[in-house]
This record gives C-alpha cells, structure tokens and sequence, in this order.
C-alpha cells in the first residue's frame, strides 16, 4: 500500500480519515482476523480484550479510543473488531544507525504486509504532528517521528492482555517536545495504562533511549550506539529532517 493518509483534526476525525482512505484494507484485515478463528474462540477473545486492554485503552486513552471510534465509523465496521485487532496484532523491529538516522528492520507476518500504510497526523490542538507508519486497522503507529523532531519505534510489543505499545509510541509523538519530557509523560501514562515491551525513542540531537516497559513500570537504558546500518532495514527515522522513509516513499511530519 503506497496511499498516505492524511488525519487531521479531532481524534475522531483522524480516525475518519483513515477509515476512510483504508476501508479495503481495513476490511480485508478484520476479515482473515475472522477466518483464523471459530465463532466461540472469536467470542472468548473479545470478552478477555474487553476486560484486559480494551478497558485500559477507554480509560487511560480516550483520544486515541476515540480515533478507533472514527476508524470504525467510516470503514463501516465493528469498533469492538478493531479493539481486538490491536490487542491480537504485535509486529517487532531491530533498529539500527546511519548517520543520525534510525533504520528499521520489521519483523512482520508477510499477511500484514498489504496493510501496511504511511499516515500523516496533524491534530487540531493540544500536540504534535506527526509523520508514522502504521497497519491499516491500527490507532496506534510502529514508528513515527514528530514535527519537533522526537522518533519513536516499538522494538518488542509483548502481553496481549495489555495494551500494544503502539499507543504510547503513538503518545510520545502527539504530546511530546523533547526526549526527556516525553519519557516523565510516559512513565506517568504507562503506570495506569500498562503495557510491555521496548520502545525505543531519539530526539534531533542525536540522544537515544531504550524504554523497557513492565506492566507499566518504565526502566530507561541509555545504549552507547545502536549496530550499524543493516541490508535489511526498510524504515528510515530522521529526527533532524522531521521525516520517515519507508521504501522509496519519503513522508515529512506536518508538510502537505
């Protein structure tokens, strides 16, 4: 998928936007969600996202609840279905440095790779755009890089009965200036919401942090330096030039 959606204003409207942009997608996605598994083992899955991460998600991050809201709305499907989608979907990365850049090497079911969408978010208020990839159904991005030049990237997205740590990658970008202000918020943010796993985030300095989650408790790690650029990689962070490369397609965070 090449499209890059634009998600502007309110959360729900961003979600709109994406629905919108990516209903076959997001459809086709929801549907082989359906076919892995039979109606009874379907219903037990969203009865334990309902109680476990879906709970966490309404109340710890409504707004971005509210841009699955949207999601569904426009793509004409069940919200509860992409509740559970984010709790069953988990894709790591190895992260690597090149001159100042992050690359990535996702380590992706190749069934999710059609899903796979560049998305611009530009919030009417009260944060930051951002440029980020995503999968067609998510809220929350893999990676992403905002307009004060702040990267993030989930490395290790563990405990499906807690939230993917896609939200608060997605949560650094949107409320975070700087990298040691955007770890103080999330510490805060994940000790109610939960989550665990490795994020690891750059600001456009050049600083790095690897943010090990534990059911919300947050240890941060300081690495000397990140393994050199590798073959691999097909996702380039620039927290310098506030863009994302993904393949051959370049995407700034808050450009038109």
């Amino acid at each position: 998928m090449s499209a890059i959606v634009r998600a502007e204003g309110a959360p729900v409207e961003q979600g709109r936007a994406q629905g919108a942009a990516l209903a076959p997608a997001i459809r086709a996605a929801l549907a082989r969600q359906r076919v892995a598994w039979g109606w009874l083992a379907r219903r037990a899955v969203e009865r334990r996202v309902a109680a476990t991460s879906g709970r966490a998600l309404a109340t710890q991050l409504p707004w971005q609840r509210e841009r699955i809201e949207g999601l569904a709305q426009a793509a004409r499907v069940a919200e509860r279905a992409l509740v559970v989608a984010e709790a069953e979907t988990r894709v790591q990365a190895a992260a690597f440095r090149s001159d100042g850049r992050i690359q990535l090497a996702l380590e992706l079911d190749p069934a999710l790779e059609p899903a796979l969408a560049l998305r611009q978010s530009a919030p009417d208020a009260g944060g930051f755009a951002s440029a980020e990839l995503t999968l067609a159904p998510l809220a929350g991005c893999l990676c992403g890089v905002n307009a004060e030049g702040l990267a993030a990237a989930v490395l290790r997205d563990l405990s499906r009965d807690e939230l993917s740590l896609r939200f608060h990658a997605q949560e650094l970008l949107f409320r975070a200036r700087e990298l040691g202000a955007g770890i103080d918020h999330l510490r805060r943010r994940a000790g109610y919401a939960g989550g665990s796993g490795t994020l690891l985030a750059a600001g456009v300095g050049g600083q790095l942090a690897l943010l090990h989650f534990a059911r919300g408790a947050l240890e941060v790690e300081v690495p000397a330096r990140l393994p050199p650029a590798a073959a691999a990689a097909s996702v380039e962070l620039d927290p310098a030039a506030r863009a994302l490369r993904w393949g051959e397609i370049r995407v700034e965070a808050g450009a038109r």
